[in-house]
């Protein structure tokens, strides 16, 4: 049970980011801060971010949102 709860909150945290992606303000995504990169693909992924513009960052933001609580929302039926 704890573990549908948990999944429940980190899928509505991406249904936040989708919500957030649509309605928040510009000088919000181009001051948003990028963590430090691990990988090869969080690497890619901060540059397309930090060099596009406002369009296409709100775009990867909401890919971000919807993945994640696809993923969760799947965990919260099949657990």
């Amino acid at each position: 049970m704890w573990l549908k709860i948990f999944m429940g909150i980190i899928a509505s945290s991406g249904v936040w980011l989708m919500g957030f992606s649509i309605f928040g303000k510009k000088k919000h995504f181009d001051n948003m801060p990028i963590g430090f990169t691990f990988n090869l693909f969080e690497l890619i992924f901060d540059l397309i971010y930090n060099f596009s513009p406002t369009l296409i960052k709100r775009l990867l933001v909401f890919l971000i949102g919807l993945v994640t609580s696809f993923i969760f929302i799947m965990g919260i039926i099949y657990s």
